[in-house]
């Protein structure tokens, strides 16, 4: 008899134990359904109740803890700014755990914006919205003023003002309040830009050009130009050309052209000019003597002002550097004889070199 009761009392201890671990195996936590919401909006999240099974009492902690109004209960209100997973993590009386996921979405109507100001040049378009297009979530897209874009009905319309416009977007969707965004489309005026007059001069000579009304200025073409980045380059053409003159203002954005042209009187004449600048920079740093190409078989020479020869040249072909002999000569002025091989006299005079 002692037997059977000890056995007995053995499967009875053996029988409690499989009912408590079958209670800890049936823990399970409940976060809730998925919910939508709109923007500036709140959900319940958790089950009903958001724990079963296991051995209460429960705790419970929820993650992350943004928009939460409490981050350890079993059912707090979740005011996410973005849409956002949540975990909930229940933990029993004897330490088991179980999580569980819930998605609070928001609604599309969220991604429906305005987009950024921009600026464009007059007669320029420029596309604005934002970067979500989610028409095919429901949202429906108003523009006003209507008149200057492409369609006041879409998510990214394409605005064509004639001045600086501010547009308004009203979104609006099922069930939430609807969302209005502006964005501002800035007109950028154009220079008022002159590439000055026309002008005349005999081959072989230099026209400065007069740009004026911009802040950066650059010329075309460039071949018979020097200084082209300037208001005032010179130009030395050996045929009639016109040259245009392309503007900005300040922000260089918008340019502005126009153009001028310079006619040239066919001549034979050389024309000596008596100042260079070989500094380097790309722009008169040798001398220049209009027409000498005409005469190939010139003969040059160049002394300083104690009558020593500092250079000569067969052919001159304006590619004097101000070098004697390799080595920068100094700041000066220097005498020219220029034998220009076709039989006249020969030309006598002073070139200045300046650093």
């Amino acid at each position: 008899m002692r037997i059977i009761l000890r056995i007995n009392y053995f499967f009875l201890i053996l029988f409690s134990l499989f009912v408590v671990n079958s209670a800890h195996a049936q823990l399970s936590a409940h976060a809730g359904p998925d919910n939508t919401i709109c923007p500036g909006g709140k959900d319940t999240i958790g089950g009903t109740p958001s724990a079963t099974g296991g051995l209460a009492p429960y705790s419970y902690l929820w993650s992350p803890t943004a928009g939460l109004n409490l981050s350890n209960g079993p059912n707090p209100t979740a005011s996410p700014q973005i849409t956002t997973s949540y975990t909930l993590t229940v933990t029993d009386d004897t330490g088991a755990v179980n999580t569980d996921v819930v998605v609070v979405n928001m609604s599309k109507i969220y991604y429906a914006s305005a987009g950024k100001d921009t600026s464009i040049c007059v007669a320029e378009s420029a596309r604005i919205g934002g970067e979500f297009d989610v028409s095919w979530a429901g949202v429906n897209y108003s523009w006003s003023p209507g008149a200057e874009l492409n369609d006041s009905t879409l998510a990214n319309p394409i605005a064509t003002p004639t001045n600086t416009t501010t547009y308004t977007l009203t979104a609006t969707i099922a069930g939430c309040p609807s969302k209005t965004s502006f964005a501002t489309v800035t007109i950028i005026p154009t220079p008022q830009i002159s590439a000055g007059n026309d002008t005349t001069i005999n081959e072989g000579e230099t026209a400065i050009l007069h740009a004026t009304g911009a802040f950066n200025y650059i010329w075309t073409p460039q071949n018979t130009l020097t200084y082209y980045f300037t208001a005032n380059p010179d130009a030395e053409p050996i045929v009639t050309t016109t040259y245009y003159v392309y503007g900005t203002d300040e922000s260089n954005a918008c340019p502005a052209f126009d153009e001028v042209t310079v006619f040239i009187i066919p001549t034979n004449t050389v024309v000596f000019y008596n100042t260079f600048t070989p500094n380097g920079d790309g722009n008169n740093d040798t001398w220049y003597i209009g027409n000498i190409y005409k005469y190939p078989n010139n003969k040059l020479e160049v002394f300083n002002r104690y009558g020593k020869l500092v250079f000569k040249a067969s052919g001159y072909i304006n590619n004097w550097e101000g070098k004697a002999f390799g080595e920068e000569l100094p700041s000066a002025t220097y005498f020219y004889i220029m034998d220009l091989g076709d039989g006249s006299k020969k030309h006598h005079g002073t070139v200045s070199i300046v650093r």
